[in-house]
């Protein structure tokens, strides 16, 4: 549903679809947001037993965040590794891709910033095509220009989630292949945030009431209930200072 309006709900194909009646009617808002491969949308395996199980086919929007601080800012990924952003609900998209991202990658994840007009977080995985590789791409102007931010990673556990703080501008956290890690400066380092988590993949991250929590895979659900005492820290504190904290 819509942050900004209670009655609209999205959901996605190859196109973005919107309804204002609970799903009974939709209305498409795009036009087809993915590479439109006819060679991915065909039933895989051979030749005796083919993959019928739906997850070979491709083109197909995977993601879609709107943004929190500006109503029609809707950002949209796709699982052949296309982003795009509407400014104005869905009149006009942009195909805005970070260049450096390797193609047929799966936009995993995109995270409009809290804090900051243009700004968005977009994670994307290849592990399919045996590429391990983080790939956490920001930008601060609407997919103009991107930054990959990894610094810190292991550069062998691909990044499936990542999530900002509502309150604490520029503390990100990422959920990887196999833990949690932590950002206090927007990205550009990153520091593990394990603790007793077990090492085990985290498929997602949500922020609520003050607590992290974790969504892994064969480990059950995890909250850390401490972002009060995270978010009085600042980069270099975290790894250097003792600190008192309120």
């Amino acid at each position: 549903f819509s942050r900004h309006d209670p009655n609209l709900l999205y959901t996605a194909a190859n196109v973005l679809f919107a309804s204002r009646d609970d799903g009974h009617s939709w209305t498409a808002i795009s036009g087809d947001l993915t590479r439109n491969d006819a060679q991915r949308m065909q039933s895989s395996g051979g030749p005796i037993t083919q993959d019928n199980s739906g997850v070979e086919y491709y083109c197909t929007i995977f993601a879609v965040a709107e943004s929190p601080r500006q109503k029609g800012v809707i950002w949209c990924g796709s699982d052949d590794g296309l982003v795009h952003v509407t400014k104005d609900g869905g009149g006009q998209w942009t195909n805005v891709t970070p260049p450096e991202l390797p193609e047929w990658a799966q936009i995993n994840c995109i995270e409009a910033d809290p804090h900051r007009d243009g700004g968005c977080y977009v994670v994307a995985t290849r592990y399919k095509l045996d590429d391990h590789t983080p790939y956490v791409f920001v930008t601060e102007d609407y997919g103009a220009t991107w930054q990959l931010r990894t610094r810190g990673l292991d550069p062998t556990w691909f990044v499936r989630t990542v999530r900002a703080d509502p309150v604490r501008q520029g503390l990100l956290f990422a959920g990887t292949e196999r833990t949690v890690w932590m950002s206090f400066d927007d990205g550009r380092r990153w520091q593990r945030l394990q603790r007793n988590l077990p090492l085990v993949p985290v498929t997602d991250l949500s922020i609520r009431d003050g607590a992290l929590i974790a969504a892994t895979q064969g480990r059950a659900f995890w909250s850390f209930d401490h972002l009060a005492q995270l978010r009085q820290l600042a980069s270099a504190q975290a790894l250097e200072d003792v600190v008192l904290y309120d």
